[in-house]
């Protein structure tokens, strides 16, 4: 290769460099420049708490089956 061939091809990578950095750098400056969210945990605590409003349920179904349960031994012991 001649001087003036690694000459071209260095300066063919700069530019390349150039329009490389060209392109990263106003994505950096856009990542600056966004407002963080105000509530950014929002989705996660819902997931979290539907479990829990399942799990406060439960005590009104426990309820539930008790009356029924109770609702059938006094027709059995009624009808005997």
């Amino acid at each position: 290769m001649s001087e003036a061939d690694k000459k071209r091809i260095l300066e063919r990578l700069a530019d390349m460099r150039g329009e490389v950095l060209a392109k990263i750098r106003p994505r950096e400056q856009e990542y600056k420049t966004e407002k963080p969210p105000e509530q950014p945990y929002v989705f996660l605590r819902q997931r979290v708490e539907k479990p829990g409003e399942a799990v406060l349920a439960i005590p009104a179904y426990v309820e539930c089956l008790r009356l029924a349960a109770s609702a059938v031994f006094a027709a059995i012991c009624f009808w005997r």
